[in-house]
């Protein structure tokens, strides 16, 4: 037989010296090389520290006592050596002390070359893959534990295995304070508004199946009674086969959320004031734009960190992300600067006077409302909806304030169809003399809510709003900004409606390059 190239090294490690004889001739018959044979724990450890076997093969018993053991944790452990017990008739104590070594294998004498042979082969790889487990469980323990973000894994029972350090400074518990109690006692939550206890999001995402999202309103309960605002889910933790192992529940401290949300809701207030004011006598011009220049600094700073993290994010993590994370992440930083765009566009449609011509260029909005669809579409949890767009005839307009009409109608027809069981919107042209030859109609349509007409003449107004904010988020200002950029336009906007029957909204725009400027109405 022609030799191997790379013979398996043996340590034999026995201390019955027929039995070891016997074992080292079987071993070289079958091809493997012996590193060196030892009858005590003493002798296998020297041998083993010099000679840097393969594999080990270990009599549990050297002269009466269970030294194999000791050998064995120590050329597991400190010499990195897979071995294999050799076994006759041990006590349950013995045995289920050697178990705790986790041998790459046992063998019961008598054995035959074929055990010896499927044992030996076998532990290098045993040992290589309990070595990547290890790696892997020491690489996931450094990542939870550097991670900014609480993250909490229970059982199916929903009682709590694992906090990472910053689980235990979120919510006061400790690993071992917390371990085996129910998520509920230890993740307490409440609404903030209402006071009332929330179901634990472990137990609501094991018991339902599906990912589970917090409130805006979440307020944990720490264990020393401290209330903090959080965001973020719960989420089942299932094997290859779809079996539920556990949930893991992800939250967020959201005390910078809120007291943005804060400020939002400040600078809000304040708008909403101005142009109430505003119903009662002409702002200055200057006061407006001093203000509009406030409302988008405070925005500019949150989406410039939102586009520059997010693509340093995408350089230096992408490759671990599998696709759907890379499309969210571009997503992301897209929408980020395609918002401070917005915000550009928004201030200077604010600060634009009577006598401001507009950027008009003839546009193929067909194109645009297919771009602004595919950019709002994919909201992750909520139904994809069908999009039909007919053919559009050309219009002239500015493309930027154009593309916001789009972008709210098209948003808003989005929001407000979510919940059907086939959402569906649509964007399309009618022909006719409805709008006259200067003019052409257009209309976006979905299959949604609907809203009650009794009050339309409000619906185009700033911050008029036909459903609370518990059902469809939103500011309400979005049609106040359509009407403002189709008038300048020199057009007009209206909606057919139902409720629960979808929504029509028609605008027209002009058909011919115009000669003039457009006053702002």
């Amino acid at each position: 037989m022609e030799q191997m190239l790379d013979k398996i090294r043996v340590l034999v490690v026995e201390d019955e010296i027929v039995v070891s004889e016997d074992l080292q001739q079987r071993l070289s018959g079958l091809g493997y090389e012996i590193a060196g044979a030892a009858d005590t724990a003493a002798v296998a450890i020297r041998l083993a520290a010099s000679q840097r076997p393969d594999v080990a093969l270990m009599d549990i018993m050297l002269h009466g006592r269970p030294e194999g053991i000791d050998a064995a944790e120590h050329l597991r452990g400190e010499l990195d050596i897979p071995v294999v017990y050799l076994t006759a008739h041990s006590d349950a104590a013995t045995l289920q002390r050697a178990r705790f070594t986790d041998p790459s294998g046992y063998i019961v004498k008598p054995f035959d070359d074929q055990q010896l042979r499927v044992a030996i082969e076998l532990a290098p790889f045993r040992h290589e893959m309990e070595r990547k487990a290890r790696r892997v469980a020491r690489w996931m323990t450094a990542t939870l534990t550097s991670i900014g973000d609480a993250v909490i894994s229970t059982n199916t029972q929903a009682e709590i295995l694992l906090l990472n350090p910053a689980a235990e400074k979120l919510t006061g518990w400790t690993q071992d304070e917390a371990t085996g109690k129910p998520s509920g006692e230890v993740v307490r939550l409440v609404n903030q508004k209402t006071r009332q206890p929330l179901e634990d999001p472990a137990a609501r995402a094991l018991h339902h199946g599906v990912v589970v999202r917090l409130d805006p309103d979440t307020v944990l309960i720490t264990r020393t009674g401290e209330e903090r605002f959080v965001d973020d889910s719960a989420s089942p933790i299932t094997d290859e086969t779809g079996k539920v192992l556990g949930a893991v529940v992800v939250l967020v401290d959201a005390t910078n959320r809120v007291a943005a949300q804060n400020r939002v809701d400040t600078l809000t207030r304040q708008m909403k004031m101005l142009l109430a004011e505003k119903d009662n006598y002409e702002l200055k011009g200057a006061e407006l734009e001093a203000f509009a220049t406030a409302v988008s600094h405070d925005l500019r700073g949150p989406l410039r960190a939102i586009a520059g993290f997010s693509e340093l994010l995408a350089r230096s993590q992408r490759e671990r992300l599998d696709a759907s994370g890379q499309l969210f992440l571009d997503r992301v930083h897209a929408s980020a600067l395609q918002m401070g765009r917005m915000v550009e566009d928004y201030l200077r449609f604010l600060k634009s006077n009577r006598e401001q011509t507009l950027s008009v260029a003839e546009l193929d909005l067909k194109h645009l409302a297919h771009a602004v669809f595919a950019e709002l579409a994919l909201v992750p949890g909520q139904k994809p909806a069908e999009f039909v767009c007919g053919a559009l005839p050309r219009a002239w307009g500015d493309e930027a304030m154009l593309r916001q009409v789009f972008v709210n109608l098209i948003g808003n027809a989005l929001k407000y169809s979510a919940q059907r069981e086939h959402p569906m919107v649509e964007v399309g042209a009618i022909a006719g003399e409805e709008a006259g030859e200067d003019y052409h109609t257009f209309f976006v349509r979905d299959n949604g809510a609907g809203l009650d007409l009794a009050n339309a003449a409000k619906l185009f107004g700033p911050f008029q709003r036909f459903h609370s904010t518990a059902e469809f988020p939103g500011t309400g200002v979005g049609l106040a900004i359509v009407k403002r950029i189709v008038e300048r336009h020199g057009g007009r906007i209206w909606v057919e409606s139902q409720p629960d029957a979808g929504a029509t909204f028609f605008f027209t725009l002009p058909a011919k390059a115009p000669g003039m400027t457009v006053a702002l109405q």
